[in-house]
């Protein structure tokens, strides 16, 4: 376990007690660490900064550790990832108009690269992707497997200004070091490309609400952000931050069932319940608390 620090402040001076751990026996196992898993409120402490008011999860499980838990991780959200890629691509194709350029897009986190198949119908003529889970790269298809690398994303990584659009989506909570991944980020960004992350927003009334309870509260998320800090923390490394905005999630029925804040042995009997009605395959959209943001390389 390491000692993190205010992402915007660099500092714990003016740290906050939110939560305490909850991590029980056998909480570091690849299961837990893998994306989009039933909730389980297993977190570690949770501290708010007294001064900008971000969230952040303190200590937590050293690099190495959590590099090891990522790439023995699985990727079980085949279905939803169909949806997600949807969505995805949706919100792409609303900032295609101020791209430099379709040249080269990286996907920060790309899981089986759903989302890099939806970049290249878009008109990208390259697209690169990073995913740490070895079984993610595994199911990825033919078509873009061959540009994914299994490995965690960091300086070094690409040469500089290699791409003219770097993306991740709910991803950058996941990272224990923000500022150094913002840094990577900016030098392998050519002048003027394109930086867009969507991911939960702390501040949304869902996670207000819930508190404790939200999904978000997760042990796989070092730091949380709403849409003022992570626009703060975006200005800081010199980005021009062009639009941040709602973001409207379509998923089938049973897959926000399977979010909601109730208990284990309730929650799995209304989703039989709906599964013998057919009904859990319904597609329902709406903003269930993220949001996405728009940044340039000056």
């Amino acid at each position: 376990m390491h000692h993190t620090l205010c992402a915007l402040c660099e500092t714990d001076r003016w740290d906050q007690s939110l939560y305490p751990e909850k991590l029980p026996p056998a909480s570091f196992t690849p299961e837990t660490f893998s994306a989009r898993r039933m909730p389980d409120r297993i977190h570690y402490r949770m501290v708010r900064c007294g001064n900008c008011g971000s969230v952040r999860s303190d200590p937590v499980l050293s690099d190495d550790e959590l590099a090891r838990l990522y790439l023995a991780s699985r990727m079980t959200y085949g279905a939803e990832a169909v949806y997600a890629g949807e969505t995805y691509a949706t919100y792409l194709r609303r900032c295609l108009s101020l791209t430099p350029g379709r040249g080269r897009l990286l996907e920060i986190g790309c899981g089986s690269g759903f989302f890099l198949e939806r970049a290249l119908d878009l008109g990208f003529d390259q697209i690169c992707g990073v995913e740490p889970s070895r079984d993610a790269v595994e199911q990825a298809s033919d078509r873009v497997r061959p540009h994914i690398r299994n490995d965690c994303f960091r300086a070094g990584l690409y040469p500089d200004s290699s791409f003219d659009m770097i993306c991740g989506f709910q991803v950058f909570d996941h990272l224990a070091h923000p500022n150094e991944i913002l840094q990577a980020c900016r030098r392998a960004l050519r002048p003027t490309g394109l930086l867009f992350w969507i991911h939960h927003d702390l501040g949304a009334w869902t996670h207000q609400l819930l508190g404790e309870r939200s999904p978000i509260i997760d042990v796989e998320h070092v730091h949380l952000y709403d849409r003022r800090t992570m626009s703060r923390l975006l200005s800081k490394h010199g980005f021009e931050v062009l639009r941040v905005f709602g973001v409207r999630n379509r998923y089938p029925l049973h897959y926000w069932l399977s979010l909601a804040p109730l208990p284990s042995r309730l929650k799995h009997s209304i989703m039989k319940m709906f599964q013998t009605s057919h009904l859990e395959r319904f597609p329902l959209s709406w903003n269930a608390g993220n949001f996405g943001i728009l940044a340039r390389r000056p």
